[in-house]
């Protein structure tokens, strides 16, 4: 893992657009078990070498509900949630990815985000990246 003191802004794309499992994003905003290196190598199968970057993302909130142990995101205009974003996914990583996160049966859902990273040069870099957010199901316990 390479350590840099870079700040990372994530916001949903204006047009609120979302991405399938097909997706070509290589980069994804995580907040929950994911962050973690080991959890994200057992997901993957293989030990992630890529790189790992702090990140911010704007416009929703990290939630937790009665009977799901696991945090998801809600849309809050004024929210903030941190986590970490991952670099370079491929597309297969992707899809076993969104096996983990349940997103055939609603559980979550992958959006496309905007990244804003802060400490690569003189001016903001913008990228596009994924999160996963409360699907249909998890939406509705949030209520």
């Amino acid at each position: 893992m390479t350590n840099r003191n870079v700040t990372v802004i994530v916001r949903q794309f204006p047009d609120g657009s979302t991405v399938s499992s097909a997706g070509s994003a290589p980069h994804l905003f995580v907040y929950g078990s994911l962050v973690e290196p080991r959890r994200l190598d057992e997901v993957l199968g293989r030990r992630f070498s890529g790189e790992r970057l702090r990140a911010r993302l704007a416009g929703f909130a990290r939630v937790t509900t009665e009977g799901w142990d696991y945090p998801f995101l809600v849309a809050d205009a004024d929210g903030v949630v941190d986590g970490m974003l991952i670099i370079d996914l491929s597309t297969s990583d992707l899809d076993m990815l969104d096996h983990y996160e349940e997103v055939a049966e609603g559980v979550y859902e992958r959006i496309a985000v905007e990244v804003e990273a802060r400490g690569c040069g003189p001016r903001p870099a913008l990228l596009r990246a994924q999160t996963y957010i409360g699907g249909l199901k998890l939406r509705s316990t949030a209520a």
